[in-house]
């Protein structure tokens, strides 16, 4: 189905030449969606429609201010609200006024749940799919957080390069006999990871850059290890990326205290 976009939300008077584009963010029918009215910020930007970032596309993925309660492009970066997503834009629009030529905030129609086509969602990292699972359901089939403690549990007895589709999975090395490395994939924002010891056998959770794992007294290090004898049944890591995903965040939640962690620099 195809809609005019651009004049949405404009103030009245002589504008520019309208747009159309094609409706695909949606699969099933348009009674699935939830739709909801809402003030889109001035400052709103879809960094792809450069240099006319003014110009959101269908499918821009958006947070919403919490002091004023507009809607604005979701940034994992922002710490005024927008770094949670929770909506998508239904239709594209121009955030530039045609009379004056300056960004103004308008008022439109925001889709705050149904079905999605996660390709074709503009912004969205696996941080906001794990936010928007709540309300919205992927076409992939890739969503967040799914029960507790982890989505899923897998075994590894041997060497593992830790994917994406592994994202909330806590992993254990049962019926090991020797050391299991994982090595974690490229930092990317929404990932969780966790890694325990059931097998007496080392576990070392290695980054595939290096020097980009914060753990205790080293922001740099390399990987982290359960290695020290009598001291590894019952380790646990869980790991995920900071902000930005620049820096992976380990955190020991073993069984006791007694657990030493070695670490690689």
């Amino acid at each position: 189905m195809s809609h005019v976009s651009s004049m949405f939300g404009n103030l009245p008077g002589v504008g520019a030449i309208t747009e159309t584009f094609e409706q695909e963010i949606t699969f099933g029918i348009n009674a699935q969606m939830t739709w909801w009215n809402g003030w889109i910020d001035a400052d709103a930007v879809d960094s792809g429609s450069s240099p006319n970032t003014y110009r959101l596309r269908p499918g821009l993925v958006l947070g919403q201010v919490t002091s004023t309660g507009r809607w604005t492009n979701y940034s994992p970066t922002a710490t005024n609200g927008s770094e949670v997503a929770s909506g998508i834009l239904g239709y594209g629009m121009r955030m530039q006024d045609v009379l004056s030529g300056s960004n103004v905030q308008k008022f439109y129609a925001i889709v705050i749940g149904g079905r999605v086509k996660g390709a074709r969602l503009l912004g969205l990292d696996l941080m906001a799919r794990q936010q928007m699972s709540a309300k919205f359901i992927f076409d992939d089939g890739i969503a967040g957080y799914q029960g507790f403690p982890c989505k899923r549990f897998q075994t590894k007895t041997a060497a593992y390069t830790v994917v994406a589709a592994d994202n909330f999975t806590l992993f254990d090395n049962v019926g090991a006999t020797g050391a299991v490395t994982f090595t974690l994939p490229t930092l990317a924002n929404g990932y969780l990871f966790g890694f325990r010891v059931q097998a007496d056998q080392d576990i070392t959770v290695a980054s595939a850059a290096g020097d980009d794992m914060i753990v205790f007294n080293d922001a740099s290090a390399d990987s982290v290890a359960f290695s020290t004898a009598s001291e590894r049944i019952g380790g646990m890591f869980v790991v995920y990326p900071n902000p930005g995903a620049t820096k992976w965040i380990v955190e020991q939640r073993s069984a006791g205290s007694a657990h030493t962690v070695t670490v690689a620099t």
